[in-house]
């Protein structure tokens, strides 16, 4: 779809007083560049430092030189994204996230941006992931390293929010937490979960459009399932929670098996979620029979980005990446049938009582309604829990991994010193 139709920020960044924008440095060669651009070619946009770098990912070899590159004086980008519905030849939305809790809307092909939630007048707390709304010319997601997730309107002007003095929508009554506790806090617990929205005077023009608090911890990450009906989220408390969206209530609660967790993604068929962290472990829960299914062992250090391959998941088999502090690349393929729990009291691999035959909830018979109580799903034993083992496994950089990425050719690693490598798919 081409971008014409939609809105455009209006401030020129090449032009801005602003403190926050020290200067943009653009390709001297930028305008003949994109007018030899095609569709097909390929956008790289990556954040470094106080950078944030746009880069013409479809030579071959890549050209070193950015068409783009901002540098920002006030606070480090953590976190961006790009709209896929509203991009055409004339027109890029993309959304980045900063330490002191701003947000910047942001078209490089004009060169213009808006900025949201100035200040931290909303939320101060540092973004730690900004996401478009899968399907949304304007709603954008943040989480918050107050353990907080809030959701945006470009379209809205800022407005002063306390969530404790506004509108509760909904107000998840806390339970005690299960003795292995990840946190001491008494004041937010595992299974709470708490909507705040302005009155309906304020939001009809002014952000947020919903605050969620779920934990006093960093919030890391959150994937939305493919129809965009539920979000998993995971955070420094050692929990996985999948909230039903659209009802704004909390479904699931998952423990880690140790520590926090970092990163999370949904199975393009929205029937699997990934999760990895502090344990060195990814977990594969399947959402509709609310489970762990199993474990993969393979990182000797923290797992920091969990990617499915999109061009290599079908009814029978599914295959996903992992990157860690280890800088190793992996990559596992599992199918349900193929995994096995292990023997009682005995490590053995690929042995024992198939998963599938294990008791559990029927994926016929999940509730859906918005009366459906939370569900607290204790980390379980290494005896109970099939581990998967890894198909690949490569040493990629020289520094820990943060990124991984497929596209139909090729799949994308990045570090923290800010190295893009591309690789060559396996078959």
């Amino acid at each position: 779809m081409g971008g014409g139709s939609f809105r455009k920020p209006k401030t020129n960044i090449t032009k801005t007083n602003s403190s926050f924008v020290q200067r943009i440095i653009t390709n001297e060669d930028l305008a003949k560049i994109l007018v030899a651009r095609t569709s097909e070619d390929t956008n790289l946009f990556y954040n470094c430092g106080s950078n944030f770098v746009w880069m013409d990912a479809s030579c071959q070899p890549m050209v070193s030189e950015p068409l783009s590159r901002i540098i920002f004086a006030q606070a480090y980008p953590t976190s961006h994204d790009v709209n896929l519905l509203t991009r055409g030849s004339d027109h890029l939305d993309i959304i980045i996230g900063f330490t002191s809790g701003d947000i910047i809307w942001f078209d490089p092909l004009c060169n213009k941006y808006g900025r949201i939630n100035k200040g931290g007048l909303m939320n101060g707390s540092s973004i730690t992931m900004i996401r478009w709304l899968q399907g949304s010319e304007n709603l954008v997601m943040a989480a918050f390293n107050d353990g907080s997730l809030m959701i945006f309107d470009k379209e809205k002007e800022d407005e002063a929010f306390h969530p404790d003095n506004n509108n509760l929508a909904t107000d998840e009554k806390a339970r005690p937490r299960p003795s292995n506790s990840h946190s001491t806090s008494t004041t937010a617990t595992y299974d709470s979960f708490r909507v705040s929205k302005p009155s309906p005077k304020v939001s009809a023009k002014s952000n947020p459009v919903a605050h969620w608090k779920l934990s006093n911890q960093s919030i890391t990450a959150f994937a939305f399932s493919p129809d965009c009906q539920h979000v998993a989220i995971v955070g420094l408390d050692g929990y996985l929670r999948v909230i039903n969206y659209v009802h704004e209530k909390m479904y699931d609660v998952y423990e880690s098996y140790y520590g926090g967790l970092l990163c999370v993604a949904w199975s393009p068929d929205g029937k699997y979620i990934l999760a990895g962290g502090q344990d060195d472990l990814v977990s594969i829960v399947a959402f509709r029979e609310q489970r762990v299914i199993a474990r993969c062992q393979g990182h000797s250090s923290w797992v920091t980005h969990v990617a499915f391959d999109p061009w290599k998941c079908d009814d029978r088999v599914y295959r996903f990446a992992s990157v860690g502090e280890d800088a190793k690349l992996i990559l596992w393929d599992f199918s349900v049938p193929a995994l096995h729990r292990p023997k009682t009291k005995v490590n053995t691999r690929h042995r024992g009582a198939s998963v599938s035959s294990m008791t559990h909830p029927s994926a016929n018979t999940i509730q859906t309604a918005t009366d459906r109580p939370v569900t607290v799903h204790p980390v379980a034993s290494k005896t109970d829990i099939a581990f998967l083992q890894p198909t690949v496994v490569k040493t990629v950089h020289a520094d820990p991994c943060v990124g991984v990425y497929f596209r139909e050719d090729v799949i994308v690693t990045t570090d923290k010193r800010g190295r893009v490598c591309v690789w060559k798919r396996p078959c």
